[in-house]
């Protein structure tokens, strides 16, 4: 089965170097590349489109397309061969629409920028569990899910908060959490 980015039997991935920054000691990086690729692959939609862009799978195909030729027009190389700051620079100009490439056609490139490339990207990036931590995630609920959904009650896997002037009673609840 071939994938929905890919172009004369090559990957379409201009993307792969430009993913969001990750910590540079991460042993396994969030698979931002490829799970936009699975998404488009796969079809998987969001449930909403804006009406002035094509429809997803579309939309990147052209994307991808447009910003690789604005890469040769300024750059004379390919997206993926530009060092950071000239892809920053394209990437840039993409997203304030101040683009030269005929490839854009009808498509507005500030449009793309924000509501499928950085949408997706970012989604794909905060979906991979390796980048939670980053944002003080725990993970999801399941398998056990949350039963105590009262306000200011914990389930009783879940850590006492160490307000000011609880810390002593926050680490006595908290010895009982690893217990469980």
């Amino acid at each position: 089965m071939t994938s929905s980015l890919t172009r004369n039997g090559r990957r379409c991935a201009p993307f792969a170097p430009a993913s969001p920054p990750q910590p540079s000691d991460r042993a396994n990086p969030a698979p931002v590349a490829a799970l936009v690729d699975e998404k488009m692959h796969t079809d998987t939609k969001d449930g909403y489109r804006n009406a002035k862009l094509p429809r997803q799978r579309e939309a990147w195909r052209r994307g991808l397309a447009a910003i690789d030729a604005e890469a040769r027009l300024r750059q004379s190389a390919r997206f993926h061969e530009l060092q950071p700051k000239e892809q920053d620079e394209i990437l840039v100009s993409v997203q304030k629409g101040r683009t030269q490439a005929a490839e854009w056609g009808d498509m507005p490139p500030a449009l793309f920028f924000s509501e499928r490339l950085l949408h997706d990207i970012v989604t794909a990036y905060y979906a991979c569990p390796v980048a939670w931590n980053e944002i003080g995630f725990d993970g999801p609920a399941s398998p056990r899910g949350y039963v105590r959904l009262n306000f200011d009650r914990r389930d009783p896997w879940e850590a006492s908060e160490a307000r000011p002037g609880r810390e002593g009673a926050a680490r006595r609840e908290n010895a009982r959490v690893g217990a469980i």
